[in-house]
């Protein structure tokens, strides 16, 4: 009884993606053990299920129902762990005790495996399956965005619907005005991002309080084990050899020898590739406070100038200390330009003229963005955007926040 009073709890109210969790994780769970009859490998299967669930939110609209396309969702990601070789795929010898339900406990170690993977969204609204139609869509969004609005907010809506026609007008302005920048409109000058600061700020708050740094790095050490980049989070331990060449410098002898003086402080013969550009990167981000710089230049030595007599910068002296401390190092890197995307598929979405860097090793593209991993005050640095490659569970993330990319010559 109690499960069908959720079922119509539900129908006429669309759940948010947390919400969404809560109430399926358990069914996703043992539908999961039946596969892999293996607790471990049941925990992997449904961190990653739910993390292309999320990704993939869309489509449930156009499905039968949720169990269906959940089933579809687990069985599509069973199918690439085994092809990836990251399951054990050992049954239970003691398969009757084993149990394929979940524990409070687990429940929220497994929602927390899941957050800390990638950047979700947890008041991400769920589409109701079944409701493909445009007028259907459109009422479903908005009876549900009404359901979750206070009276203030429904007001404010209210005006703003009737503005429509002002807004129509405004959009031909818009558009007349990007033709005329050539392209170029709807990027903005460059700003902070600081990642922890901004715009995950609102969903993050409850996290922090409940599990800090170390208990997360705790965390991520006891799902991964050691696994070969497991998700993507450990950096890509792949690169576990030392595959740096000869240092190359810049044109001023000032400037070389206090990148000399960097890298032969935090960097040593016994360290790896990942272990090398890992220091480098925490270097740069705990070495800089940001501040907005009026002068637009992409000239790597005057962005060094201006670093290292203040020890601030944007963006590109992020970039262009990063891109020199690699190459005083022995690694090929440039920087790029392009646009950082913020609160991307929303209505409230900005691009932002933004710089990062490339780099080639052993064959593969890996890409950094330490202004975004970094906050402003030059103290902390993660992990979301360092050494992202095609292959990891950062690149989603990555494109989704990244668009263009070209070369600072």
């Amino acid at each position: 009884m109690a499960r069908l009073a959720n079922r119509k709890k539900y129908q006429k109210k669309r759940e948010t993606f947390l919400q969404f969790y809560n109430r399926t994780c358990d069914k996703v769970f043992a539908y999961a053990f039946e596969k892999c009859l293996n607790h471990d490998d049941t925990m992997i299967v449904c961190r990653e299920a739910y993390i292309d669930m999320y990704f993939d939110i869309s489509t449930l609209r156009s499905a039968p129902g949720v169990d269906y396309w959940q089933r579809k969702q687990v069985d599509r990601t069973m199918r690439y762990l085994v092809r990836k070789d990251r399951l054990s795929l050992i049954h239970e010898k003691t398969l009757a005790d084993i149990p394929d339900t979940l524990t409070a406990d687990e429940k929220e170690e497994l929602w927390r495996r899941i957050n800390r993977t990638i950047d979700i969204d947890p008041w991400r609204l769920v589409p109701v399956p079944g409701k493909s139609g445009i007028l259907t869509v459109l009422f479903d969004q908005a009876a549900s965005d009404m359901s979750y609005m206070g009276l203030p907010d429904i007001v404010r809506m209210a005006g703003i619907t009737l503005m429509t026609l002002a807004v129509i007008g405004g959009g031909v302005f818009g558009l007349y005005y990007f033709v005329l920048r050539g392209g170029s409109g709807g990027v903005e000058d460059m700003e902070e991002i600081f990642l922890d600061e901004r715009s995950y700020t609102q969903y993050d708050e409850q996290s922090k309080v409940r599990v800090s740094d170390e208990e997360i790095s705790e965390l991520i050490k006891d799902a991964f084990g050691g696994l070969e980049d497991e998700g993507g989070l450990s950096g890509n331990a792949a690169v576990a050899r030392n595959s740096a060449k000869e240092p190359t410098y810049t044109n001023s002898d000032e400037i070389n020898q206090q990148l000399k003086a960097i890298v032969e402080e935090t960097v040593s013969k016994d360290m790896s590739d990942n272990e090398i550009l890992w220091a480098l990167y925490s270097y740069v981000g705990t070495h800089t406070r940001y501040e907005t710089v009026k002068d637009r230049t992409e000239d790597d030595l005057k962005l060094l100038r201006h670093y290292f007599q203040s020890q601030t910068g944007d963006s590109r002296h992020y970039a262009a200390l990063f891109t020199a401390l690699c190459h005083a190092a022995g690694y090929d890197c440039e920087m790029m330009k392009g646009r950082f995307v913020l609160n991307a598929d929303t209505e409230f979405r900005r691009d932002i003229l933004h710089y990062w860097n490339r780099m080639r090793l052993n064959g593969m593209y890996y890409y950094f963005d330490c202004e975004a991993d970094s906050d402003q005050f030059g103290t902390q640095v993660r992990e979301y955007y360092f050494m992202v490659t095609d292959g990891n569970a950062k690149w989603s993330v990555w494109n989704r926040d990244h668009e263009g990319g070209a070369a600072v010559e």
